[in-house]
């Protein structure tokens, strides 16, 4: 379909434009840094894992490797009160993804980052 290819090679250019998949690489590294600072002054984050802007972190019981899945619920709905949109995944109900848009600014994901962070010292 024309219509279809045109819209594609648009998106392509915006990406190269904006380049977008080194933007993905920053938000990554910003994230995951942020997440394992808070790793380690808190003790129901597990696992902090992830590929470019997509990243996650495993809620766990304190002490264990069992899944916290109430912890999760407790930090998405602080995030959502806040503004701030989150959602748990994962087979138990306990991981909390991050994909923020890639033209999002870092005051704003400053911004996010922070009230997860609040977010996850009141489930600690």
């Amino acid at each position: 379909n024309p219509s279809a290819v045109a819209r594609a090679l648009a998106t392509i250019k915006t990406m190269r434009e904006r380049n977008l998949a080194q933007r993905a690489r920053e938000l990554g590294e910003s994230m995951l840094g942020s997440l394992r600072t808070l790793q380690r002054d808190v003790a129901i984050i597990g696992d902090v894992r992830g590929r470019g802007a997509m990243i996650a972190f495993e809620l766990v019981q304190p002490g264990t490797k069992n899944p916290n899945a109430a912890a999760a619920k407790s930090i998405v709905n602080y995030c959502n009160q806040q503004g701030v949109i989150a959602l748990s995944c994962g087979t138990f109900g306990n991981v909390i993804r991050l994909l923020p848009p890639l033209v999002i600014t870092d005051e704003q994901l400053a911004d996010g980052m922070g009230v997860l962070a609040a977010a996850v010292r009141a489930a600690n």
